[in-house]
């Protein structure tokens, strides 16, 4: 603000000094924060004095108290002041920094009715300060000779007794207080961190009280360190730490003290950002918090399901409400609108985009709340609160905002931006804690006309001409090194600004946090779409986020190296081998689109989170790999898309007519769309990987469940002996059962369903599927179960005591009511068991070698066909359990089949481990019944099978591990008549194909999944 000429303040200052019992009369009373019971400011600080003026006039007239005019003590700083938020209709009428006045007048004027204050009638100010230096807290201050009170407009003066006015507190110590997590269940613990800066001319003995509560949630201290005192010298800062029990839920803050041992300073009550507890829990961040007017502003709201068992599924932020007298238009926002489903310890993140205006000094500040279901109830979660913000005219950016303490002889950049009405022509940068940041023998450096001066408080620089209106200048300074934290820690980096003399001084803050550790979290489930011209990627952000930083690298060699913390960068900035292709800020962006990529060209991509320190993750998702995506031309041979994960997914797709494909990787279950009218969406997820407890080893089925008309679930299980069901189109989990014990699932699990059985299971089971699991253990029995399909319920267990590993695929026939299960040798001989499906009774025992693979079932023959690892392939009747034909593939010494056979017409196709696949039939001619060789074809290492049929014309597809998939005639002696080229060599896995939309999907040892139209 202009500063008016000592002139026009002296002819416009009242008389001073009235008596105490004038009519006219006004008190001041100092308001003190939350907690306190006086108001303090600190030593060397800006601080905020908040002056509550009521007109205790006795007179009857119709004079009001519409100007009041405030004198600080001697060596107070006066920095400017603001009518309160409560009371607008106020203005600074004047400021005098030499004189340390500040003047507020009724904007009302003289007639307008309601001006100032009546009898009774109150209003508050607030005043920002700097107070002077000392040795201990000084607990008498008050506002000095010629702080008067009046009428502006009839000319009436108010008393006031200087002497009788509310004093303040003056304290050498400051602190701060950071509480980490902010988002926990009951009875969870939470950090408070607390940084004391002693402001003061002699060295402190601190100590830290135990924090308050500021809610109705009880924190209970667990424990703090250090547990007695620490000194902290002058220019200095101690850190002082507790942890906290939250044992309510709800919004919380806690409250810190921190003083000396003989209670002789008080630092003023600190209290941390709010914290969240219970169940659906949240906290408000914003990124800007010092914005000129015409800034955006973004807020986040971080969501937390705390639960161990809850899944909250539509899961949507409420409209943010605004606090403050600044002005903010939603720009955009929130994103995303909604979260299908937050599962047990899972986290979203929401963002807004807020454009801010207002007079200097007017604050902004965000509540924001979400709302969820639960159960099919509606849950609502409590109201958080950003921190607050406030439009300026100045600010300071620091070039690097987070520091490793392991770093030395950094030269950090203090940016000043001036958006006031005047030049700045003095930078003072005030010591940041000495005892953390050591200054190098260079110091501070001077530039153009900037000369620079150093004494023990700071680093002063002076200009002749400054730093105009609009414009920046950056200061530089080189520290030696940091001092180690054991937590991340932030301190304040304070700097005084000077436009003249007479002017007053403007204090500027930024914070640089040290880091105890190098590294944020990585992001979670990353995927990507190849498609043509694009690559899309997408990922889960981790709780700990503040942005996202995406390298891109062209071949298969990962890029390298990872960036560095504290360093921003731009798109198009090179890395090593690599370019940066994404990034972004304070956002809660999952996916990005790539299309600066070339057709043809394979490209590795390693995606870093990167939390609000500027800290990044080690981007190592999937692995330290990357992740690989080819984009190509929709043209023939090309895939339409590929889908990446990067990790093994040769196991068979499974099919969703018209919709989408199902497959796995790992401890996931994965599933893409199918859009035939849209490229830019074909490939694109259905729901985001969903983690089972242990790695997935086979497919799964897709099938509808009693009483769910119009859905599909998938039954799957893992290799720690998990059985459950998901909703094919949400992949939201039905039910897990972790107590059944059940060790290594490896088979293909298999359902059988009421509304395809015959009537005895109609009778046996009137509202029942069944979901049949078994197991490949090793050393334990293994057993083989059925469970409700709709409950995971246990309906009946086979565990004979004699039962091999189970880790080809059972075989439901749903005429006889039976189950078939292929189990291993060493256990038993009798390595074909078939039970009542109905009631896990056996039925039948077969000795047939060490089986391993699926059995299968011959539609034409109805006979059952046996897939044994001594080279033979049996035929069996269903009505008998009897051998009915056996095929000698190849000798009984060697592994022979990679793959189980797959029917067709009355004989098998079959893929062998001597590079050859091979076709077996009754024909005709063939009068045995038996099946007869009949063509081999040539494919390195061959996938299991899948055959088509179009207009007539049988074909047999199969993966190679030359990166390809081929497509054999099968009635033209297996001629290999079309191939396309998945990636580079490496396994392929076997294929599926969608005959609805004539595609064929299929997956790869480097972890894609793609469609290709059929036939080649």
């Amino acid at each position: 603000m202009n500063v008016r000429i000592l002139a026009l303040v002296a002819a416009l200052l009242p008389a001073v000094g009235f008596a105490q019992n004038e009519p006219h009369t006004w008190t001041v009373r100092l308001i003190p924060t939350a907690g306190e019971t006086a108001a303090r400011v600190v030593m060397g600080e800006a601080s905020e004095l908040v002056v509550e003026v009521t007109n205790t006039s006795t007179s009857t007239n119709d004079a009001r108290l519409s100007e009041v005019s405030f004198v600080l003590p001697t060596g107070y700083q006066l920095l400017g002041g603001l009518p309160a938020e409560e009371n607008p209709n106020w203005k600074i009428e004047y400021i005098d920094s030499t004189q340390r006045r500040i003047t507020f007048q009724s904007t009302l004027g003289c007639i307008d009715e309601g001006r100032g204050l009546a009898r009774t009638q109150s209003a508050r100010f607030v005043l920002s300060v700097v107070a002077p230096a000392g040795t201990s807290d000084v607990t008498t201050e008050r506002f000095a000779t010629g702080t008067s009170g009046r009428d502006q407009c009839d000319g009436t003066n108010y008393g006031i007794t200087v002497g009788n006015m509310t004093p303040w507190t003056r304290s050498t110590l400051s602190a701060n207080v950071t509480l980490s997590p902010r988002l926990l269940a009951v009875n969870g613990t939470t950090v408070a961190r607390v940084v004391v800066e002693n402001r003061g001319t002699a060295s402190a003995s601190v100590l830290l009280d135990n924090p308050a509560t500021t809610s109705s949630v009880p924190l209970t201290t667990v424990s703090k360190s250090p547990t007695g005192n620490a000194t902290v010298a002058v220019r200095s800062a101690g850190i002082f730490v507790a942890n906290l029990r939250p044992t309510a839920a709800g919004a919380v803050a806690a409250r810190v003290r921190a003083r000396t041992s003989n209670n002789a300073v008080n630092a003023p009550l600190a209290d941390s950002p709010v914290a969240d507890v219970g169940n659906l829990v949240a906290a408000a961040d914003m990124d800007i918090v010092d914005a000129f007017a015409g800034d955006q502003v973004a807020l986040r709201l971080t969501v937390l399901n705390t639960s161990t068992t809850n899944t909250y599924t539509q899961v949507r932020p409420r409209a943010p409400v605004l606090l403050g007298r600044a002005t903010a238009s939603l720009v955009a926002g929130p994103s995303p609108e909604s979260v299908a489903q937050l599962a047990p310890g899972a986290s979203a993140q929401f963002t807004w985009r807020y454009q801010v205006s207002g007079t200097p000094g007017a604050r902004y500040q965000f509540q924001a709340q979400v709302d969820g279901t639960l159960n099919g109830s509606a849950v609502a979660g409590d109201v958080v609160t950003a921190r607050k913000g406030r439009i300026v005219e100045h600010r300071v950016r620091l070039s690097q905002e987070t520091m490793s303490t392991a770093a030395t002889g950094v030269t950090v950049a203090y940016t000043v931006q001036n958006r006031g009405t005047l030049p700045i022509y003095e930078v003072k940068l005030f010591r940041p804690a000495v005892n953390y940041f050591s200054v190098a023998a260079s110091g501070p450096q001077a530039f153009g006309d900037w000369n620079v001066t150093t004494d023990t408080a700071g680093f002063l620089w002076e200009s002749e001409t400054g730093i105009p209106v609009g414009g920046e200048a950056t200061f530089r300074i080189t520290y030696s090194g940091f001092t180690a934290v054991t937590a991340d820690t932030a301190f304040r980096h304070r700097l005084e600004l000077n436009q003249g003399w007479n002017d007053p001084r403007i204090y500027v803050e930024g914070t640089m946090t040290l880091l105890s550790v190098a590294a944020s979290p990585d992001v979670g489930r990353l995927t990507g779409v190849a498609r043509d011209g694009s690559v899309t990627l997408t990922w889960d952000n981790p709780f700990n986020h503040g942005g996202t930083l995406v390298l891109r690298a062209e071949g298969t060699s990962p890029p390298n190296p990872a960036p560095t913390s504290g360093v921003r960068y731009a798109v198009g900035d090179v890395l090593g081998n690599a370019t940066v292709a994404y990034v972004d800020e304070f956002s809660s962006a999952s996916s990005m689109t790539d299309t600066a990529v070339t057709n043809g060209t394979t490209y590795t991509y390693r995606v870093f989170n990167v939390d609000d320190q500027l800290r990044y993750g080690p981007g190592n998702q999937p692995t330290s790999q990357g992740l690989l995506a080819t984009p190509r031309a929709r043209v023939a041979g090309n895939p339409l898309w590929c889908y990446s994960v990067g990790l093994d997914t040769t196991l068979q797709p499974v099919t969703e007519l018209g919709v989408g494909i199902f497959s796995s990787f790992n401890d996931s279950v994965v599933a893409t769309r199918t859009n035939t009218t849209n490229p830019s969406e074909d490939g694109a997820e259905r729901f985001r990987p969903v983690k089972m407890a242990g790695k997935i080893a086979t497919r799964f089925p897709v099938v509808p469940l009693l009483g769910r008309p119009g859905q599909q679930w998938i039954v799957v299980g893992d290799q720690t002996g998990v059985p459950a069901v998901l909703n094919a189109a949400t992949g939201e989990f039905l039910w897990r059962n972790t107590t059944l014990g059940l060790g290594n699932i490896s088979s293909f699990p298999v359902t059988q369903l009421l509304d395809y059985a015959n009537p005895e299971y109609r009778t046996t089971y009137s509202n029942v599927d069944l979901a049949i699991f078994a197991t490949r253990n090793t050393s334990a029995q293994n057993q083989v179960v059925a469970l409700n399909a709709a409950t995971g319920a246990l309906i009946w267990r086979y565990r004979p005591g004699d039962l091999g590993m189970v880790s080809g695929g059972m075989m439901v026939d749903y005429t006889t009511n039976r189950l078939y299960v292929p189990t291993r040798s060493g256990t038993s001989a009798a390595t074909l068991r078939v039970l009542n499906s109905l009631t896990g009774a056996e039925v039948a025992r077969l000795s047939l070698g060490d089986l391993e693979f699926s059995v299968v079932r011959n539609a034409t023959t109805n006979q059952i066909l046996i897939t044994a690892n001594d080279g033979r392939v049996h035929g069996v009747s269903p009505a008998t359990y009897e051998i009915v034909w056996t095929v000698q593939v190849a000798d009984a010494t060697q592994r022979t089949f990679t793959h189980f056979v797959r029917p067709q017409g009355r004989g098998f196709v079959v893929s062998r481990t001597n590079d050859t696949v091979e076709h077996y039939s009754v024909d005709a001619a063939n009068t045995t019944n038996v099946p007869a060789w009949k063509w081999k074809t040539p494919i390195m290492n061959p996938s299991g099978l899948f055959t088509l049929n179009v207009n007539g014309v049988p074909r047999v597809y199969v993966g190679s591990a030359d990166g390809k998939v081929h497509q054999l005639e099968l009635e033209n002696n297996g001629t290999d008549t079309g191939q396309v080229t998945v990636g580079p060599a490496q396994l392929i896995g076997v294929p599926t194909i969608d005959h609805t939309v004539g595609r064929l999907h299929v997956g790869t040892a480097d972890g894609r999944i793609c469609a290709f139209p059929v036939p080649f």
